[in-house]
Parts: structure tokens; C-alpha cells; sequence
């Protein structure tokens, strides 16, 4: 899937433009605050309404404006064309696909398969598991069929068993056998597709020849060695002090091995943000192959605590993957790394775009 037409009105400095993206690689330069980031913005609310940047309305939509508009036009891998247009006013948003409207975000989301890199991507490797976790489930909403129903019922089984908890409730063992077997569930899905992402890794890692081997492993959400039942039931007691349920999918995490060790403290800054930004390609590669739809790519200022190899590198990564990317970069220089045919690139003054 690509976009071939993205048309902008009054998103943040951006009063009104129009681009006729290349379905591989887009380079989009200029100075900071020109609105660089606000084209990669402009994507990611089609995709998902809200944006990576701020969630209010009345900072997204330029000043003395009633309201936003973003239009595009869309084909999928089988050439399939459709168009989404969404607009935002301070009264709310709507979203419509070929005039008719979405009510869903899962809808939208299956629409626009898309990834993003943003500056602060090694938080991945850095910080606690919350930010592997969202990567995971992402990665597995676009790939499994069945991961969103059963991650919604699971989520609702959650409740009804914390509200049983809280009020000491006799019904507390039915919600905990239902949440036992969704969770038993979900936990078989995690597993096989980590396998997988696992596999995508490897991949990509030998054909950089890093000099060093990464997994990742998955840490349930409860003590290892016990099922999920008798984990359950060693915390009821806990559970009820807290009216919360303590151990389960939701609390997983997707640990990180380098060379058979915790990658924590192991790496310098430059080296875990290279390591993330390797982590998400090779998911955004499993997507394409699961899926067999090119997702969109989303990569925003990248360059800092990157020396120039790496930096090249993640790029020649990037091409390999053969899907649409929109890349940000402050200098026209990345254009030299590849051939004239292999990108466009647009430069951007005071929310204006030109092709160049």
C-alpha cells in the first residue's frame, strides 16, 4: 500500500499543500520548525486520528482556523485504489473512506498499516517494558487475525475480575477461570509471533554483519515456572488488598538479549537507539510478509547520536525493506546515497512544500 496523493489544510503552520509522493523513498528537508514533522504528523492522523506529537485539537489546527483538513489518495498492493480524508475541528473528528464514514479505529488502523520512528526510539532498549509492550501488541494487531477481539475480551475479563476483587465479590472465581483461558490464549499468540519477529531479527542483523547475535525473549507477566492459573491464585490475596489483578498478559514484557546478555548498560546511547531502530524494521518486514501489504513508513530526525556509517546504514536498511518511506532530514545530502530513480525529495519553508 502507498500513498500517491496527500493534500494538507491547516495542520499547525501548514495552511494549504499537496504533494504526489514516490511510492519507496520520500526525503523531506529543511529547517527546523518549517513543518518537516508536520507532513509525518499529517500520515500518522490519517492512520490513527490522533497525533505521535500532541492529542489536542486546538494545537494541531492553525491559529484563527475552524478546522483541519487531511485528503489522500491510496493503493494496495493489488492495486486497489481508495481514498480517506479526515478532519478535525475543536467539535471533534471524523474520518471517511471512499464517502463512506469510519467509526472504528481498528477499521482505519487495517486501512493504513504504518510505522514510526521518531527521535526518541531507543527508549525501546532503554526505559521500562510499557513502550516494548505497545510495540508487540501493534505488531500483532496487524498480523494476527484474531489478536484484537481476543485482546479486547481479554481486557474486558480484566475488569469485571478488578470490580470483583474491590468488592470481595462471590463471582471472583468465574471471572478468574475466563481470564485464565484468554490469557492462556494470548499467551500462545505472543509466543509464536515473537518466533517469528525473532527470525525477521536474525535476518536483518546477518545481513549487516553487526559482529553480534540479538534476541528477544518474553517474560509472561508472572512468575516463571508457575501456569497462569497458579500464579493467580498465589496473588489472590494481594490481588484483593490492591483491587487489581497483578499478573497476566498485560503485564509482559519482551526482554532484550545481546550476545546472551541483558542489553541493559551493555550498549553506549548511539548504539541501543541503532539497535531499536533494527528492531522496528525487522517488524516492519514481518508485517509486509504476514500481511503481504507494504505498510507506510514513518522515519522522523534520526541523525543524533548516529555516526555517518550507521547513520548510512539504517538507510540502506530502509531501502532494502522496498516500501513506501517518508524520511526527515535537515540537509538535502541523504539524496546522494541513493540513485535519482529511488526517491523523491521535497523541501520544506514556512509550511510550503517544492519538489526538487
Amino acid at each position: 500500500m502507498h500513498l500517491q496523493r496527500l493534500k494538507i489544510q491547516n495542520l499547525r503552520n501548514i495552511s494549504d499543500a499537496e504533494i504526489f509522493p514516490s511510492e519507496n523513498l520520500n526525503i523531506i528537508t529543511g529547517a527546523n520548525g518549517a513543518g518537516k514533522t508536520t507532513l509525518l504528523e499529517s500520515i500518522y492522523l490519517l492512520a490513527r486520528t490522533r497525533s505521535f506529537r500532541q492529542s489536542q485539537n486546538r494545537t494541531l489546527i492553525k491559529t484563527g482556523e475552524p478546522s483541519l483538513t487531511i485528503f489522500s489518495e491510496l493503493q494496495s498492493q493489488s492495486g486497489t485504489k481508495y481514498r480517506i480524508g479526515l478532519s478535525k475541528s475543536r467539535e471533534g473528528t471524523t474520518v471517511h473512506k471512499d464517502r463512506k464514514k469510519i467509526t472504528k479505529l481498528s477499521e482505519l488502523a487495517k486501512s493504513i498499516p504504518l510505522t514510526i520512528i521518531t527521535p526518541n526510539i531507543q527508549r525501546l532498549v532503554e526505559e521500562g517494558p510499557v513502550h516494548r509492550r505497545k510495540l508487540l501488541n501493534w505488531g500483532m494487531f496487524h498480523v494476527e487475525p484474531f489478536y484484537a477481539q481476543l485482546a479486547q475480551r481479554y481486557n474486558q475479563t480484566i475488569a469485571q475480575r478488578n470490580r470483583a476483587l474491590s468488592g470481595n465479590r462471590v463471582d471472583l472465581k468465574v471471572w478468574t477461570s475466563q481470564l485464565v483461558d484468554l490469557g492462556n490464549q494470548l499467551n500462545r499468540l505472543q509466543r509464536d509471533y515473537l518466533e517469528e519477529w525473532n527470525k525477521a531479527i536474525a535476518e536483518l542483523f546477518a545481513s549487516q554483519q553487526s559482529g553480534y547475535h540479538c534476541r528477544l525473549e518474553l517474560y509472561n507477566g508472572w512468575r516463571k515456572g508457575v501456569s497462569f492459573e497458579d500464579a493467580l491464585d498465589e496473588l489472590t490475596q494481594t490481588d484483593r488488598e490492591r483491587g487489581f489483578t497483578s499478573a497476566g498478559p498485560h503485564r509482559l514484557d519482551v526482554r532484550i538479549v545481546v550476545d546472551e546478555r541483558g542489553v541493559k548498560n551493555y550498549f553506549s546511547r548511539g548504539q541501543n537507539k541503532l539497535l531499536a531502530l533494527n528492531l522496528m524494521l525487522a517488524q516492519t518486514k514481518l508485517l509486509q510478509t504476514k500481511q503481504q501489504e507494504r505498510p507506510i513508513l514513518l522515519v522522523d530526525d534520526i541523525q543524533s547520536e548516529l555516526d555517518h556509517s550507521h547513520y548510512l546504514q539504517v538507510l540502506k536498511a530502509m531501502a532494502d525493506l522496498n516500501i513506501q518511506t517518508f524520511i526527515t532530514d535537515l540537509t538535502k545530502n541523504i539524496g546522494e546515497t541513493f540513485e535519482k530513480d529511488e526517491f523523491k525529495m521535497f523541501h520544506v519553508e514556512h509550511g510550503q512544500f517544492a519538489e526538487i
